[in-house]
């Protein structure tokens, strides 16, 4: 989906209805702006960072504390 949205003179944009709609966004959401370039990405900002965050790690095969001997004091 692509839409185009202008800038008001206060800086503000709508966000079109049908991205709201697609990400279920209510009044009062957080919205994440990345720019990178000449591009801006707009992500949804989750309610619960520690909930969004879990299991990001979940995936490490690090069981012998090889990647940060750093943390180890080594």
């Amino acid at each position: 989906m692509s839409s185009s949205v202008k800038m008001s003179s206060k800086h503000q944009i709508v966000v079109p209805r049908e991205a709201r709609e697609a990400l279920g966004l209510r009044p009062g959401d957080r919205l994440l702006v990345t720019v990178a370039g000449d591009v801006i990405e707009m992500r949804v900002e989750p309610h619960d960072v520690v909930t969004a965050l879990e299991g990001l790690l979940s995936g490490s095969t690090d069981t012998e504390g090889e990647l940060w001997p750093e943390a180890r004091g080594e």
